[in-house]
């Protein structure tokens, strides 16, 4: 692909004219290297293959053999997905991983593979053994009825949570801005283009969208599969998946899924999954599902300015049309020739290996009747959308855990590219005051913060100042989405997170900033000159009693405390590791008035650094609230003169939490995490 990208972008690096034109020009010229590249593709096509399957079942068994379920789970996945359909491997791997739902006590799961195996070509003299499995998951299914029946309603109620279920606006949904809660709205000028505005002030945590992707397309892992335990269909969670009938690569949660997929997109894919043109194809793939979504209005257009999209914007029935009025920046981009070359792929791949253009000449919605001008037409299309994609797409993040030891899940796995146009609509600011994610194929959008009425809702397009500074946030900017930016942080250089990192002035307690590469620097507020190698060697030396493996670590921690805050400023990074440690400290000693202190310390430090909001804030107000609770539990706490007020520091530590988390996580994560803090605190 490398290869093919290169020998045309010698041909074609700017676009010029009508992006339908330049598409009929370049599918004019001599195309045999795209022809050739397919044909090497489906030269490899990976199709079923029992033996393939058998060898994955096999992994699977030496996983089960030393207890690693997950991974003959996803081995026997494998197995399913490379087995003939219903034949006796097919069979074999529904069994064996029926065996493995069994032991993680996902008894409906089980249940649904050993249905499944009765209807394929499974060995007879083996079904007893599955009989037997059955048998046991009902017994155990009519136990766990019987323990129901004497649980309390209010306790069923507390416990019954889904993660899938999504929130509500809490004043309804906009009825001209769908998906968009009704306290925002969409406005144009200029300046700023479309945008979106507070109608009312909003609160922080305030559910502002909950859009259905329009589209979206899963991203390959590196060793080019696509997670099996999400549905290639809906995205959601699942254990006893069902494979495409065709190729190797998806999975579905169930019949309907399957069928829908195939139906509305996958019977087009499929031939490019088994020839694995996908993989290399990257956001042309997505931009193709856009074109499917299309095809169903014969590529419904919405004529008019701008100001069209004030009076109404989306439609969850047909969101193609205004999809397709968002910016795309295609002739701002110094390199289009990759747009077009895999726009021709796509459609190449449609023409000679799919049934794609005949079928849609037959329908009443197509727009054109030649076969070629419909060919160039949709490659026009396809290319025009990959630049969409580039310029407004979102990646669908999951959480997932990296310890089964942990209480909150701590890693985002990249599942999906997805579209969600009403959310695009959202300007950047390296400083958002929104933050979002995903249940399913769904994004949930919520205020970081309070909102006044007429203030601009700003998105963060994955330029952050706290991990960027401003020269490399600008030209982030200019190369992916062909903007200057001009936020808040951007336009005043005082609040970059690195001016937390100075030096206090002798003279009147200012900011020195630290200059990387000089000695020199000036308080920002006297403009006295001073040299910073005095300074850097005091902070080098209370770095030293941190690093010193004394046995009196505690007075170690304390000296250089107070070394630095002689000459740091209160949020400097250097105060981090001293807070936490003599908080740790004070935690395995019981001293609850100075865990208290020094928690807190530390955590305004994170406040001013990472904000006020940030998920890691959450994440250690609910540690350090069980590690008080526990502290409790084991006794009356030292030093602490008035225990009620104590509690109550703790009570306003879990809401904060709370609050904050709600912010990153769906509510059935915060609501379990709720529910092990108040047993904890009954016990």
């Amino acid at each position: 692909m490398d290869c093919l990208l290169a020998y045309y972008t010698e041909k074609l690096t700017k676009i010029d004219g009508n992006i339908f034109e330049v598409f009929s020009k370049f599918y004019s010229l001599d195309l045999s290297p795209v022809d050739s590249w397919l044909e090497s593709q489906f030269k490899n096509k990976v199709k079923k293959d029992d033996c393939l399957s058998t060898f994955y079942r096999q992994e699977g068994n030496k996983c089960y053999a030393r207890k690693d379920l997950l991974k003959s789970l996803e081995f026997y996945t494998k197995s399913l997905c490379c087995a003939t359909p219903c034949g006796r491997e097919y069979g074999l791997a529904l069994a064996n991983r029926s065996a493995v739902s069994f032991e993680m006590k996902e008894f409906e799961n089980c249940l649904k593979d050993i249905d499944l195996c009765f209807s394929t070509d499974y060995p007879t003299d083996l079904k007893p053994k599955i009989y037997l499995r059955k048998a046991e998951y009902k017994h155990i299914e009519k136990v766990e009825q019987i323990k129901k029946s004497k649980i309390k309603t209010k306790t069923m109620e507390i416990n019954r949570d889904s993660s899938n279920d999504l929130p509500d606006f809490d004043e309804g949904e906009n009825n001209n801005f769908a998906y968009a809660s009704s306290k925002i709205c969409m406005g144009y000028d200029k300046t700023r283009g479309r945008h979106v505005l507070a109608k009312k002030r909003i609160q922080k945590g305030d559910v502002l969208f909950v859009e259905k992707a329009f589209i979206f397309a899963p991203v390959f892992k590196e060793n080019k599969e696509f997670y099996s335990f999400k549905c290639y269909n809906c995205l959601k969670d699942i254990i006893s998946s069902i494979p495409c009938q065709t190729c190797t690569l998806c999975v579905y949660c169930n019949e309907k899924c399957r069928t829908l997929s195939w139906n509305e997109c996958h019977k087009w894919e499929c031939e490019g999954m088994q020839a694995n043109i996908w993989y290399d194809l990257g956001i042309a793939f997505p931009a193709f599902k856009a074109v499917l979504k299309g095809v169903k209005s014969g590529f419904r257009t919405i004529k008019g300015s701008y100001d069209e999209d004030l009076k109404r914007f989306g439609d969850k029935n047909d969101n193609y049309p205004y999809f397709n009025r968002l910016v795309s920046n295609i002739y701002k981009s110094k390199n289009a020739a990759p747009y077009i070359v895999m726009a021709a792929i796509v459609v190449t791949y449609l023409k000679k290996y799919t049934d794609f253009f005949s079928w849609f000449l037959k329908q009443k919605n197509c727009p054109k009747n030649d076969l070629n001008v419909l060919v160039k037409y949709v490659g026009g299309l396809i290319t025009k959308h990959i630049a969409q994609l580039s310029c407004n797409s979102s990646i669908i993040e999951h959480w997932t855990y990296s310890s089964t030891d942990l209480l909150f899940p701590d890693i985002l796995i990249t599942i999906a590219c997805g579209m969600f146009p009403s959310v695009s609509i959202m300007n950047h600011s390296c400083r958002p005051n929104v933050t979002n994610f995903f249940i399913c194929d769904t994004i949930i959008v919520k205020a970081l913060e309070d909102i006044p009425e007429n203030e601009e809702i700003f998105n963060c397009y994955g330029i952050d100042y706290r991990g960027m500074n401003r020269e490399q946030r600008q030209i982030a900017c200019r190369s992916l989405y062909h903007f200057e930016c001009k936020c808040v942080i951007c336009i005043d250089p005082s609040k970059e997170v690195e001016m937390l990192d100075s030096y206090l002035c002798p003279k009147c307690k200012g900011l020195i900033p630290e200059m990387p590469n000089t000695t020199l620097s000036f308080c920002v507020n006297c403009s006295d000159k001073y040299s910073l190698k005095p300074f850097r060697k005091i902070n080098d030396e209370a770095q030293k009693y941190l690093e010193n493996d004394d046995v009196n670590q505690f007075e170690l921690l304390i000296k250089s405390l107070k070394i630095r805050e002689k000459i740091l400023y209160k949020h400097h990074k250097d105060f981090e590791e001293v807070y936490y440690r003599l908080y740790s400290y004070y935690v395995e000693t019981g001293d609850a008035e100075n865990m208290f202190k020094y928690f807190h310390l530390w955590l305004e430090n994170e406040k001013a650094r990472r904000g006020e909001n940030s998920r890691g804030i959450g994440t250690k107000l609910y540690e350090a609230a069980l590690a008080i609770l526990h502290c409790l539990q084991n006794g009356h706490p030292k030093n602490c003169s008035n225990l009620k007020a104590f509690l109550q520091n703790v009570e306003h530590m879990i809401r904060e939490a709370k609050m904050v988390l709600n912010l990153y996580y769906p509510a059935y994560i915060t609501n379990r995490l709720s529910r092990k803090i108040q047993f904890i605190s009954n016990k």
